[in-house]
């Protein structure tokens, strides 16, 4: 019976979560490597093939960053395009049919829903980008 008690304790115990540096997986705060990337977690000095691998993190999220941005950008410009016409055929500036509008409404709904989505991936690029740079910061080999 000891066991059974032992092996329910083990799956009683909460562990602790953190998050990685380098990839932002939750991983246990207990851990010396990160197990989705395998980035070392000891708290030391970061070695030049860290640091390359580190700036190779920070020059993806920026070019992802970048690429949402513009795709954001792209979205927005759909929206207000699908907002003009249906403005000017409220307005009856142009003819269309009442379908013809409620199908630009819906469209104009959609634009800015994805913005609203690819707005957030694109400030989590931005964050990873910033935190490794304080990380890269924080760590640098002492002079």
């Amino acid at each position: 019976m000891p066991d059974e008690k032992e092996n329910e304790q083990r799956q009683k115990r909460v562990f602790k979560m953190q998050k990685c540096p380098l990839c932002d997986k939750k991983i246990r705060a207990d851990s010396k490597f990160c197990s989705e990337c395998g980035w070392d977690l000891t708290d030391h000095e970061l070695t030049p093939p860290q640091i390359a691998r580190i700036q190779e993190e920070i020059a993806d999220a920026r070019f992802r960053a970048m690429a949402l941005h513009v795709v954001v950008v792209a979205f927005l410009t759909l929206a207000l395009v699908c907002l003009l016409v249906s403005w000017f055929a409220t307005f009856k500036v142009i003819p269309v049919t009442g379908h013809f509008i409620t199908s630009i409404n819906l469209s104009f709904s959609a634009f800015l829903f994805i913005e609203v989505a690819l707005l957030f991936l694109e400030v989590r690029f931005q964050k990873k980008k910033d935190r490794l740079k304080r990380m890269l910061r924080d760590r640098q080999p002492s002079q």
